[in-house]
């Protein structure tokens, strides 16, 4: 059986994080060495298909050749959606596949869940209580009869939402569908499938309750980190320098190289990157902090995803995902709670999330004193200055100041003396 991992998506709605979300590390490796590692100790595939898009082709190759995995990698020439991805691997298509796509967060489980059952085709619904904007199983006992793509909430033809895990028995009959289906929107692998339910092909779902975190918006980021952090086991590289004096609890990973401070307090669970320095009476609670990551004096990191080469001094930074390469001025704080505990939008869109600090893409910068609203996203490269109170969005390569208006006039002294404000204390 051949692996295919749909790896070519454009993402657009992770503004302002712009790294290919395949790529995002994690804990020190990209998302898909995570997500292939997991499909390789649960499959042991004999060869695995890789559909990217061409600016990402040497990273893959190198996570596939780390990993010692059989492949190929097909190029996607632009991001014309799934069933283009598809096509573009034709010429490799035969036999069983299974189609998967490679940033989404999965138990093991479900695929040996898909390969159990007997069919045609298997697809995966999970059980969702509130509605989700993707596709949804019209069902019939165990057989599939449909698929209805954002059909709107309270429109739902059930509660299974479909996952990208889909097993076909002849590879080559799926292309034949692909290549014979048209559509003016982005739904023709769905509209394959429903072709081959009405010509009379055996298509079941198996459900599936596990883990699920799809990376759809920057602030999934922070699922996933969350998911990856439960996963740790508690080492400290001994090529890390950590001081006695620092205050160290539950499970937390230290790479080669960092540095941790005395008086510092790390609460896991958290990662700590290679070269990361944390600085005296910094704090760090259930965050990852990716290679070369610098905190100079007291400052709080919690529940955030920083990528690699930022750093901070005297900061807050609360619930927020730094995609790197970012710095903040001593005093810049990141507010992550709205006071009337309303959820917390972005954009147009709810969240659903009570916490949620700034989405920062990579090269920008925050000055000292500046004080940004939960919520709010900043683009790759702008610059928010010194004392400026944000609430709104940046877009990339931009700048914002603040305004400032001095009022000048005489001044006669008439000061408390040092001696009339120790008597006035006593």
């Amino acid at each position: 059986m051949k692996i295919i991992i749909l790896a070519g998506g454009e993402g657009k709605r992770m503004w302002p994080v712009q790294t290919d979300k395949c790529l995002i590390p994690f804990l020190g490796k990209p998302l898909l060495y995570h997500n292939l590692k997991k499909i390789q100790a649960a499959l042991n595939p004999s060869e695995v298909i890789i559909v990217a898009n061409p600016n990402i082709k040497d990273q893959i190759s190198n996570i596939k050749n780390e990993l010692g995995i059989t492949g190929t990698i097909v190029l996607q020439a632009e991001p014309k959606g799934m069933a283009d991805a598809i096509l573009s691997a034709k010429d490799l298509i035969e036999g069983e596949v299974l189609i998967v796509n490679s940033e989404d967060i999965l138990d093991e489980s479900v695929y040996e869940k898909v390969l159990a059952v007997k069919a045609d085709a298997v697809t995966v619904g999970l059980k969702r209580t509130e509605y989700f904007p993707g596709g949804y199983l019209k069902i019939g006992g165990d057989k599939v009869k449909g698929i209805v793509e954002k059909p709107g909430e309270g429109n739902e033809p059930s509660d299974l939402v479909k996952l990208v895990v889909d097993y076909f028995k002849d590879g080559k009959k799926l292309v034949e569908y692909l290549e014979k289906v048209s559509s003016e929107t982005d739904d023709v692998y769905e509209k394959a499938l429903d072709k081959m339910i009405a010509d009379g092909m055996d298509v079941k779902f198996t459900k599936y309750s596990g883990v699920w975190i799809p990376l759809k918006y920057p602030w999934h980021v922070l699922d996933i980190t969350e998911h990856l952090l439960s996963k740790i086991e508690h080492t400290i590289s001994p090529g890390a320098n950590v001081s006695e004096k620092a205050i160290i609890e539950g499970k937390v990973v230290i790479e080669e190289g960092a540095r941790v401070f005395e008086g510092v307090v790390i609460k896991g669970p958290c990662y700590i990157g290679k070269n990361v320095i944390l600085g005296n009476s910094s704090m760090v609670r259930e965050s990852d902090l990716e290679e070369g990551v610098v905190t100079g004096f007291n400052s709080d990191i919690t529940r955030s995803y920083i990528g690699a080469n930022s750093w901070f001094h005297t900061n807050y930074i609360g619930d927020s995902v730094i995609e790197g390469d970012f710095g903040m001025g001593s005093g810049a704080v990141l507010a992550n709670l709205r006071l009337d505990d309303h959820t917390i939008r972005v954009g147009e869109i709810d969240t659903n999330r009570h916490k949620l600090g700034l989405m920062a893409g990579k090269g920008s910068r925050v000055g000292v004193n500046a004080s940004i609203m939960p919520g709010v996203r900043v683009g790759s490269n702008s610059l928010v200055g010194p004392g400026v109170v944000l609430h709104g969005d940046v877009k990339d390569n931009t700048k914002i100041l603040v305004k400032q208006e001095y009022q000048v006039s005489d001044h006669t002294p008439a000061l408390t003396s040092y001696d009339q404000f120790r008597e006035k204390i006593k």
